[in-house]
């Protein structure tokens, strides 16, 4: 996965010719997180899991503190003593969400066929972000605007990568050098489809199929052909996967009887 989205105006605001944006001033926090007792860290995340459901409601450019605060069920004032803005609430949350997903990898080497792991693989990403639409949304509409944002799509997004890469090395025979391009390539595909898929709603891609499920499998099989060159076991295959298949079989019949 890789930024390839460069916003020229902070959203919410119209910046006319020849004049650029301001940077808002930002307090530091009331209260670190590694100053906190029990209770304090209690309440911090009490405040972040409410963050994360509203943000997923309503998105970012909507989001309020009172919104996150009512959720949470606290005062107002509360959230500045722990958050500086919404911007630092709404970056933690987003490492949460990264965190949780890489978590979830598991070894990087396959240990079933290499279609499974390629599944699982993106399986995971598209399910976390499908789960997590706010979250994507920052990710992928004000990471050109918000230092924070851009730099934790890229260092993560930098890590899942590496894994990607691991695999062809040890699954496919690739050479370091070339897994390694290899494995960006692959991401920046998959950061594709899940912006198309979830952000755009591409007719286009979600006829072939709207779960995550199924935009996983059709981007498993993309990959397995990258990879491979050649298609997925049909029997690993459900109605997706079947699909884009299906559907390649009879372009290249059409090609061979012109």
């Amino acid at each position: 996965m890789a930024v390839t989205r460069k916003s020229t105006c902070r959203p919410g605001r119209i910046v006319g010719l020849g004049h650029a944006p301001r940077p808002s001033r930002r307090q530091a926090s009331v209260s670190a997180p590694e100053t906190l007792q029990a209770r304090g860290l209690r309440s911090r995340e009490a405040l972040k899991r409410a963050a994360r459901d509203v943000l997923n409601k309503k998105g970012f450019l909507s989001l309020r503190v009172q919104d996150i605060t009512e959720s949470a069920n606290v005062a107002n004032g509360l959230f500045y003593r722990y958050f500086r803005d919404l911007r630092e609430i709404v970056a933690e949350v987003a490492q949460d969400v990264f965190e949780e997903l890489l978590r979830s990898e598991g070894d990087s080497v396959a240990s079933t066929h290499p279609f499974q792991w390629i599944f699982d693989k993106v399986h995971r990403v598209v399910q976390s972000f499908a789960s997590n639409p706010g979250v994507l949304g920052c990710m992928f509409g004000f990471a050109g605007n918000y230092d924070e944002f851009d730099r934790l799509w890229k260092e993560n997004a930098h890590k899942w990568n590496l894994d990607v890469a691991q695999f062809l090395n040890h699954e496919a025979g690739y050479a370091p050098a070339r897994a390694h391009s290899m494995g960006f390539l692959l991401g920046a595909i998959t950061e594709g489809v899940i912006y198309q898929a979830f952000i755009r709603h591409s007719e286009d891609l979600v006829g072939l199929g709207r779960r995550p499920r199924d935009i996983a499998e059709l981007l498993a099989v993309v990959w397995y052909r990258a990879i491979f060159l050649a298609d997925p076991p049909g029997d690993q295959l459900s109605g997706a996967g079947r699909r884009i298949l299906g559907t390649a079989a009879k372009e290249t019949r059409k090609r061979k009887a012109i």
